[in-house]
């Protein structure tokens, strides 16, 4: 063979090669893309009647097109990662995602057992739960893949992928945190779910028609015990009959001595703090002093748990008898027909609340029969969309189990960091449930023409909607007709309290003055302001206000910031401000306005219309538990 066709036969080859490792490159590339909407669907749900075959078949078609190509561009990542923003998250992105894949598919085998042993593709959860702990092999990988993951996930920039793509990744943030946290719940899991020895939970139904700091008023109050995670014994009560009349209670916190007269601190009114690790365990220790019983944790929910639940559960049979069904568009009416029924007998008072532990125990029994891969992955999901938004708040006494909601950003806590800070929250101390039908509004004016001395306008605005006129008498009252939704058209006596960053200091205070004769006490308040904070770390204001129906209300303070509050960096002014949204409340609309000094300029400010040196955002919603604020100028 000459030297010639010796060149030509290797160039030859190169080039099958390079079309042999190119079509392969594009096959599987073409396919990813392909099953890439299916993956996003098996996401967020919109699958129907899913089966846990179908979703690790696809699974394993994923992990081997991404293995593929992974593979296929191995010798080009040196490459890659020099040549540009975009580029460089080739390599982190595709071993991010392979992780994902391989960390799903360690489970196949143990799934798929315990769900084949089902008719209707059902899942006995605690030999699975079982099987899973003794398997040192998968205990094993999930340590590796979830380290992988979390490796990989640190070095993608999202904001450099191609716009089309950037939210696919966005998908998987809520995952990370969960699949990290993996490894440390694992080993948590016997003495979470009562494997090992019984496990005694404290169940707090709240009502957030009667706002507390801590949620809403403590309509009911109950324990679960669990054993092998499915055998529950479920007891709830009236939160009125936990009381013990033996008992030396502690007093109070102040304001409710003050302007509700409370002689003494008992579990119902245990949520006082706006803080939830706080309220739980002054609620867990009222609890244990007045029923000598000891719980390993916390769990409160209120009225939009129950509408949430049942929106994935279906319709449940609370009264076969009768065969009363109620779902998730009903329960309201179901509940306030209960609370009110029987009214004119003896017993009404103490029996109002009896639907409590009725509905409770149907939902929990539908819930240990549910057989349905789906559902169980559904529930997982809104749980945690109702934890982020304040409606489900679970704390528990073990460090290491409590620890991992911090990580998670699921403890429901209360803490100032950094930048500015605004957390409201308002008190019921009107012995009613105004709070269904109070409108709010929130507005915050940041005057930063003087960068050295920084100032802030904060106006509270309060709308009582009800059209008829009610006198303002301040007392604990079920009115003549008896009916829950009665209770929504009295005054609304509020006793709120702000939160600040530690260096805001109050300029001046525009609040009413409340007269004596519409206060419990009898005393006028005068609108002298608290400002003691129960909130470590923070400032507060705290002070009264009184809306009758069909008006509005509103309270102004006017703040000096701290200029530290302020970050600068290579020219760039930044401010951030935190917003937390109170625990049980639905929504905070918030208009957001900031004024520069003059002559500069927005560096970023998304959501946010700049002119005339005002950056003003009028269509903020803090529907989760916090949310950040930022913009940045520059001159």
């Amino acid at each position: 063979m000459t030297k010639k066709r010796l060149i030509l036969v290797v160039v030859l080859i190169f080039v099958a090669v390079i079309i042999a490792w190119s079509i392969n490159l594009a096959i599987h590339t073409i396919h990813l893309f392909q099953v890439r909407q299916e993956v996003k669907n098996l996401l967020t749900g919109e699958i129907e009647n899913i089966s846990p075959n179908y979703a690790f078949q696809l699974l394993h078609e994923v992990e081997k097109d991404l293995s593929e190509i992974d593979r296929s561009l191995g010798w080009s990542y040196p490459l890659l990662n020099t040549t540009g923003e975009m580029t460089a998250q080739i390599q982190p992105a595709i071993k991010y995602l392979k992780a994902f894949s391989r960390f799903g598919l360690i489970f196949q085998e143990k799934i798929l057992l315990f769900m084949n042993q089902e008719i209707d593709h059902g899942v006995e959860m605690t030999g699975l739960i079982n099987d899973i702990l003794k398997d040192e092999a998968l205990i094993g990988q999930v340590y590796y893949y979830s380290d992988v993951i979390e490796r990989q996930h640190a070095k993608i920039d999202i904001t450099a992928l191609p716009l089309r793509f950037q939210d696919d990744f966005q998908m998987l943030e809520p995952l990370v945190p969960m699949i990290v946290a993996s490894t440390k719940i694992l080993p948590l899991l016997p003495e979470l779910v009562g494997m090992e020895q019984p496990a005694d939970y404290l169940l707090l139904a709240l009502n957030h028609d009667e706002l507390r700091g801590g949620g809403g008023f403590i309509t009911a109050i109950g324990t679960a015990t669990i054993n092998s995670l499915i055998d529950i014994n479920f007891e709830m009560q009236d939160s009125y009959q936990v009381d013990n009349s033996s008992i030396a209670y502690p007093l109070p916190p102040q304001p409710m001595q003050d302007y509700m007269l409370a002689g003494i601190w008992v579990p119902r009114d245990g949520n006082w703090s706006a803080d939830f690790p706080t309220s739980a365990t002054a609620v867990q220790s009222l609890f244990e002093l007045s029923t000598n019983q000891k719980t390993n944790g916390v769990v409160a929910f209120d009225q939009t748990v129950v509408q949430k639940y049942l929106d994935v559960m279906g319709p449940i049979n609370v009264d076969p008898s009768q065969e009363l069904w109620v779902n998730s568009e009903n329960v309201l009416e179901y509940m306030y027909e209960s609370w009110g029924q029987a009214s004119e007998s003896e017993n009404w008072w103490s029996n109002r609340k009896d639907f409590v532990g009725i509905l409770g125990k149907a939902m929990l029994q539908n819930l240990i029969n549910t057989r349905d891969f789906k559902k169980l992955i559904s529930l997982m999901k809104v749980s945690r969309d109702l934890v982020q938004t304040g409606h489900l708040m679970v704390y528990f006494n073990a460090p290491a189990l409590q620890s991992l909601l911090v990580e998670m950003g699921l403890d429901s806590s209360v803490q100032y960091q950094s930048g500015d800070m605004l957390y409201w929250v308002d008190s019921n101390i009107g012995f009613n449930k105004v709070d269904a039908v109070i409108l709010r509004k929130m507005i915050y004016e940041v005057d930063m023409t003087d960068l050295d001395h920084p100032k802030a306008h904060l106006t509270m605005e309060y709308e009582h909607p009800i059209p008829v006129e009610i006198p303002c008498v301040h007392e604990a009252t079920y009115g003549k007709e008896i009916a829950y939704t009665n209770m929504f058209q009295r005054c609304y006596w509020d006793y709120w309290r702000v939160y600040t960053a530690p260096s805001t200091k109050l300029i001046n205070a525009k609040v009413q003055i409340i007269p004596g004769e519409n206060l419990l006490s009898g005393n006028d308040w005068l609108g002298n302001l608290d400002n003691k904070s129960d909130l470590p770390g923070t400032g507060m204001l705290g002070g009264l206000q009184l809306v009758p129906t069909n008006s509005t209300r509103k309270i102004e303070l006017d703040f000096e910031l701290s200029p530290k509050i302020l970050t600068y960096h290579s020219g760039i002014i930044g401010y951030e401000l935190t917003l937390f949204k109170q625990l049980g409340l639905n929504e905070l609309p918030v208009v957001i306005k900031i004024k520069l000094p003059q002559d500069y300029k927005i560096y970023d400010a998304d959501g946010f219309v700049f002119h005339d040196n005002l950056v003003e955002n009028n269509s903020i919603t803090v529907t989760e538990n916090s949310m950040k604020v930022q913009i940045s100028f520059f001159k």
